[in-house]
């Protein structure tokens, strides 16, 4: 999926479309370095691995430190590839969900100034309760769904990815603990964390197993509100 077609004259506001473009472009592009960085990490990890079998007495170990320098630089690429992209993929579900309820609501649309705010990245706790809407519920089925359940498998996905998030924030106050930080302490606190803000290079990643799905619900919002428009 990238973006649906929209008309123009349709129930959307001209700066709820464009912000809604705008940031399925941005983490769209984030995401492709992310998985460029990974495999880029893959390679050279397997490379290191190689190195480590030649490490018998040699006079010159170029390739060993050429493939050391290379890791290094590519494990900070990735993390911060990954992290951009958590920050607009967050914001871009985030609003998408807030136009979707507005608009399956008929209610009128988001002013400026809101749509300006929902672009910023989300708290964990903002991402959480946005995750907990009851998307599937808004949406009408279609009519030649890909099989039975579909609105159940829609509902399920998204409360896999939102308790997905509750761990992060979990993760979040692990390393807080660990690296005895004075926030967070409680799971409250944590609720009003940034991840990009909490995810030190010395920490495993906090996003790992919920940025990819993260991906599949920011991507679904858009086309579900193209369907309730429709």
């Amino acid at each position: 999926m990238r973006f649906p077609q929209f008309d123009e004259r349709g129930p959307l506001a001209a700066h709820e479309l464009e912000a809604l473009r705008s940031l399925n472009a941005a983490f769209l592009t984030a995401r492709y370095e992310w998985q460029t960085a990974c495999t880029m990490w893959d390679r050279l990890y397997n490379a290191g691995d190689s190195a480590e079998l030649r490490r018998a007495p040699m006079t010159f170990s170029f390739y060993e430190e050429a493939v050391g320098q290379l890791a290094s630089g590519v494990g900070a690429y990735e993390r911060r590839a990954a992290l951009v992209a958590w920050r607009y993929t967050a914001a871009a579900l985030v609003l998408g969900v807030a136009v979707l309820r507005r608009v399956a609501e008929t209610e009128a649309p988001l002013t400026v100034t809101g749509v300006e705010e929902l672009c910023q990245e989300p708290t964990l706790g903002q991402l959480h309760e946005a995750l907990s809407v009851p998307v599937a519920d808004l949406v009408p089925e279609r009519l030649h769904a890909a099989g039975p359940g579909e609105r159940e498998d829609t509902a399920r996905r998204w409360a896999k990815v939102r308790d997905d998030v509750d761990g992060v924030m979990d993760l979040v106050l692990e390393w807080a603990a660990d690296e005895d930080e004075a926030h967070p302490r409680t799971k409250d606190e944590a609720a009003t964390c940034l991840l990009s803000q909490h995810c030190p290079p010395q920490s495993d990643p906090t996003y790992d197993g919920v940025l990819e799905p993260l991906f599949r619900l920011a991507e679904e919002a858009p086309y579900f509100i193209s369907r309730i428009i429709k």
